[in-house]
């Protein structure tokens, strides 16, 4: 604690370095009072009300403690009544804000264990090393990574539930997932459809939840080494896979168009962002000004939920430009390989501002969202964090699309491809951050933009004749 005498040289105390009553504070509180008075000089408050107190609490960062020690020296100064309760309003609601109990947490990405598959660490030790490798050269992303590890872990499952070995090459084990990943799959698209009130007769498994299996596996089995004919029997299946997922009608279109379109859901944004303002405990506000910014915001950059976590942090995936006073996204997705991704790099129009501003902002005064953003910068804050302080856990994101839009976080990445003609194509690359023409880029495209960009092609076609010339 720094000595009184040095205290109260310091210029910003200089008013009231003679007054008697800083003999009866504790030494809290004089601390207290310092802290205040530099916010005050700091920031010219010459009058400074609830507004201010509050913003001095986040500012620096004040625990209950400390402003009830505020209370006590500016009691003793013999400040009214009235400014006393404002103090006490806001330790109040700081105290609140720490101790806050209600935020279920649920699993992070990083310790979801999933119940058909065996954690990493029970995997084959020349498998682990494998993984490791991959992982420090850096071929492959995260996403990729985390994906593959899942998988094998999902094969060692089903291998050690049929009785047979972990071994790649083995005929039995790879059937015995194949009917597990199959049988799971129609179970969960019955169980779906029952929720729905929908006819639950399905007897065809999503082919891309084994596509993408067995994409992973023979992706390990060349980075592993083993034998040509064991990654080529792989290939086999993969392709066989690859073939029925294409013929059967993509589950994210349909999911889009129940979603509805980007605009009905930038309302629907502003409509909560609005209804925030009146809702009275703080934080349901809290909750209401982050689901609304995660709907606005994932209409203009569709990130994935692992990217959400990972880049939108601001001073790092996100930076403020004050020469046009507006927000950038721009970062390298995780999910990057070969020459299928490209970086983000996308600035915001203004409109956007609001929801971002809000969510620094909470329920603090405009006045302070200069300095308030300069420290979320400084602390390389995520975007969304919850009442409490800490961050929104992996599965949040998705959750609040869920919410409003039926279905997670990654339909928004669809939905940005059904802008209409060859512009919107373009469009949707550069937010999705996939280079144009790439396998991915083409996979998300969706019925309404195919028949939009064929439409628009045949357009082009007939502006080259004359009226009166035939096609």
């Amino acid at each position: 604690m720094i000595p009184r005498h040095r205290l109260l040289r310091a210029p910003h105390m200089a008013p009231l370095r003679d007054h008697p009553a800083l003999d009866a504070m504790s030494d809290g509180e004089l601390c207290a009072l310092d802290a205040f008075m530099s916010f005050c000089t700091e920031h010219g408050v010459g009058d400074p009300g609830e507004a201010d107190i509050r913003a001095f609490a986040r500012l620096r960062a004040q625990a209950p403690k400390e402003l009830q020690e505020l209370r006590g020296a500016l009691r003793h100064l013999g400040l009214g009544k009235d400014f006393l309760i404002e103090i006490a309003a806001v330790q109040a609601a700081v105290d609140h804000r720490v101790n806050f109990q209600g935020i279920p947490k649920g699993p992070t990405r990083s310790t979801y264990q999933r119940t058909v598959s065996v954690p990493v660490e029970d995997l084959p030790m020349d498998w682990r090393k494998t993984l490791r490798r991959l992982e420090i050269e850096g071929e492959y992303a995260p996403d990729i990574l985390d994906r593959m590890s899942a998988r094998l872990g999902m094969f060692v499952w089903s291998a050690r539930r049929a009785g047979q070995p972990a071994d790649l090459a083995n005929t039995d084990a790879l059937r015995a997932l194949y009917a597990d990943m199959r049988a799971r799959s129609i179970t969960r698209q019955q169980e779906q459809a029952k929720k729905k009130g929908l006819n639950d007769d399905v007897d065809e498994p999503r082919w891309a939840y084994l596509r993408s299996t067995w994409e992973e596996l023979r992706r390990f089995a060349w980075a592993h080494g083993l034998p040509e004919d064991v990654c080529d029997k792989l290939g086999v299946t993969y392709k066989h896979l690859d073939g029925k997922e294409r013929q059967q009608a993509a589950q994210k279109l349909a999911k889009a168009k129940e979603a509805g379109t980007r605009p009905e859901l930038l309302r629907k944004a502003e409509k909560m962002l609005a209804q925030a303002e009146s809702l009275k405990l703080p934080q349901m506000r809290h909750a209401l000004r982050n689901r609304a910014a995660a709907i606005a915001l994932g209409c203009a950059v569709p990130a994935r939920p692992g990217d959400v976590q990972a880049h939108h942090i601001f001073g790092a995936g996100i930076i403020f430009e004050p020469a046009r006073n507006g927000y950038r996204f721009i970062y390298k997705p995780q999910k990057t390989a070969g020459n299928t991704g490209a970086d983000i790099d996308i600035p915001l129009l203004l409109w956007w501002n609001k929801f971002i501003d809000a969510i620094i902002l909470q329920d603090d005064d405009p006045r302070y969202l200069g300095q308030l953003r300069a420290k979320v910068v400084a602390e390389k804050r995520p975007l969304y964090v919850q009442y409490d302080g800490t961050p929104a856990v992996y599965a949040w994101y998705s959750r609040m699309w869920k919410i409003i839009a039926g279905t997670g976080g990654h339909i928004a990445r669809t939905l940005i491809r059904d802008e209409p003609g060859a512009a919107g194509v373009l469009l949707a690359n550069i937010l999705n951050g996939h280079k144009p023409g790439s396998p991915a880029a083409r996979k998300y495209e969706s019925e309404d933009l195919q028949r939009a960009t064929v439409l628009e092609g045949q357009d082009i076609m007939a502006s080259l004749f004359d009226d009166e010339d035939e096609l």
